[in-house]
């Protein structure tokens, strides 16, 4: 198997874990795959220690279900993987920042990122314009707004 740099393979293809159920599969099968780096974008350009296979697992598991937790059915689009047999980096997003990419800021940014290769900075990511913020009240639709004036 080719081993493709970190910033190789945020570019590559990924897998849609679109059944809750495949992702958490996904976390249980982790461990197998020894240590992983588990880092979110903002803090790229920082030195990271990977984590114990226990340990991504159970972290890997609270994120998905805190996106069950939001997302409140068994379907999502949160979680994508490249190669499913042989895992090497895995995208997760967050179902409350998953809007921020449609204004044109830069492309909707990962919550997490597992990896096993060392993380690097991604130049684009680090800007000021492409930050995220999550929101605990989601901005109301024109609909709604239609109908509550």
């Amino acid at each position: 198997m080719e081993v493709l740099m970190f910033n190789e393979r945020l570019k590559g293809s990924f897998d849609g874990m679109f059944r809750l159920e495949d992702a958490r599969a996904l976390g249980e099968r982790l461990a197998q795959h020894g240590d992983w780096y588990a880092v979110q974008p903002e803090n790229l350009d920082q030195p990271h220690t990977p984590l114990t296979a226990q340990a991504a697992r159970a972290h890997y598991l609270t994120l998905v279900e805190e996106i069950l937790a939001a997302e409140k059915g068994v379907w999502s689009t949160m979680v994508y993987v490249q190669s499913q047999e042989e895992p090497r980096l895995i995208k997760i997003y967050h179902p409350k920042r998953a809007g921020c990419g449609c204004g044109g800021s830069g492309g909707i940014l990962p919550w997490w990122i597992f990896s096993k290769e060392q993380p690097q900075p991604v130049p684009q990511w680090q800007q000021a314009s492409t930050k995220c913020e999550m929101s605990e009240h989601p901005k109301r639709g024109l609909i709604a707004r239609l109908f509550s004036a």
